[in-house]
């Protein structure tokens, strides 16, 4: 399978992609784009070193001069790229994969990401070309960047006040400032696995797996702290967790965090009063917006389309179901670090738990994100929506039809023949009743569990 995925290079270290291929894309990269200037950051994954030493190389061979700004959450490469004018951006980092994946999330100018629909297919043509003009004269240069992107940051510490909550690093990239953002806050504090580590020794760098939040339950239980906040391996997502210990839906938080904007902190929304949420997230996310005054509007998936959205939106933030949020105020970009902060923030002045918030805004009963394999994804999504006409159907990415007391949405997932489906109902019955009816439906087209 292609490391080019929908929005980024993944793949096994060694056995998927090696130095050559890194030193092409390197190469590549720049020249396509006409690159003169390039910002890279990288994790700490075992081979960010050498895929950094490679990618160095390959761009300063096409003319590029590198900035290496070291360890850092991949927000702080995207900061950097427009704080600084770059050509473009690189963070070294296969995010939430497991331990033998490595990676490159590409940007261009602004921030831009580059997915398939604007280079990375180009690209992949490209690298299988060998470099034949090398250039000389680039240069590379080391910048730190920690002390202004932490005053950037500052601003979101407004407003927390006397909390107990524990935050897991995962050993990952948000080991390298956490210390740092959490310096001098009030309340107290405990952080868990806060050494940079390759080999994620206490679990995996994926949050969303709740297998890998046991450790960070026990804590909340053992400390009786209001919450829980775990961070994925490059540092651009936080999930949460109740004082309970239960595991908090990504899309439910952004319920919490439109509190911030329309009901705590209104002068930091000013006249922007919409909140982008993509065609996965619950409805009760919706409805929670609008009762605050807000403009709830949907959106495809994609850092794309919250780049875009949020300013013909004039949205003040944007959140997808799998935990990333963009924000008008963060150049349109997503960050981990500023929804930590302002849920800290909401806990301050909310006299309720967070468990209590929450289920003030789950009003819905819901699935989650379901996975089956299909021999044709785009024939079962077609006999979706003959069968499903008589409900209002929307195509902003693969097919979502509602009706007044559910919806559900199937769509492909860009880089394997994998169909996804979400469902919602009104209640748990109507929720357990259509899964069953559409996952019927999909075996009957040739699919089955994933």
């Amino acid at each position: 399978m292609s490391i080019f995925k929908s929005g980024s290079i993944r793949g096994r270290w060694d056995i998927d992609w090696n130095t050559e291929t890194v030193y092409r894309i390197g190469y590549h990269l720049a020249d396509m784009f006409g690159w003169s200037r390039v910002v890279i950051g990288q994790d700490g994954r075992n081979s960010s070193e050498t895929i950094s030493s490679y990618l160095h190389k390959g761009l300063m061979h096409a003319g590029c001069d590198v900035t290496s700004i070291g360890m850092i959450d991949t927000p702080a490469v995207t900061y950097a790229n427009i704080k600084y004018k770059f050509d473009g951006s690189i963070m070294i980092t296969a995010s939430h994969n497991p331990v033998e994946y490595n990676g490159l999330k590409i940007s261009g100018e602004n921030a831009l990401v580059i997915s398939r629909k604007n280079g990375l297919a180009e690209l992949e043509e490209k690298v299988q070309e060998p470099v034949v003009d090398v250039k000389t004269g680039a240069q590379i240069f080391k910048k730190d960047i920690q002390d202004e992107y932490l005053e950037f940051l500052a601003g979101y510490r407004e407003g927390i006040g006397e909390l107990k909550y524990v935050v897991d690093c995962s050993s990952g990239m948000a080991a390298v400032l956490i210390h740092r953002i959490l310096e001098g806050l009030p309340g107290s504090y405990m952080v868990i696995n806060d050494v940079v580590d390759g080999n994620f020794p206490a679990h995996g760098p994926d949050p969303t797996n709740v297998e890998n939040l046991t450790q960070l339950k026990d804590a909340v239980a053992n400390s009786g702290a209001d919450l829980g906040v775990c961070f994925d391996g490059d540092g651009d997502r936080a999930i949460f967790i109740d004082e309970k210990g239960r595991w908090i839906s990504p899309d439910l938080i952004l319920g919490v965090l439109s509190l911030y904007y329309f009901k705590y902190f209104t002068e930091k929304a000013g006249n922007r009063k919409a909140v982008l949420y993509d065609a996965r997230c619950s409805n009760s996310v919706k409805d929670y917006i609008e009762t605050l005054g807000g403009r709830a509007h949907i959106c495809s998936t994609g850092h794309t389309a919250m780049q875009v959205g949020i300013p013909e939106e004039n949205a003040i933030i944007g959140g997808e179901l799998p935990g990333h949020y963009y924000y008008a105020d963060y150049f349109n970009l997503d960050n981990g670090w500023i929804p930590f902060l302002q849920v800290l923030a909401v806990l301050s002045r909310d006299s309720r738990k967070l468990s209590e918030i929450i289920d003030e805004i789950n009003s819905y009963y819901f699935s989650g994100e379901l996975n089956f394999k299909v021999p044709d994804g785009d024939t079962v999504i077609e006999q979706f929506r003959m069968k499903y006409s008589s409900g209002t159907q929307t195509f902003l990415d693969g097919i979502r039809v509602d009706y007044k007391d559910w919806w559900f949405l199937l769509r492909m997932a860009n880089t394997e023949p994998v169909l996804r489906l979400v469902v919602e109902g009104r209640s748990r019955d109507i929720l357990d009743e259509k899964i069953h009816e559409i996952k019927e439906l999909i075996f009957t087209l040739g699919g089955s569990d994933l």
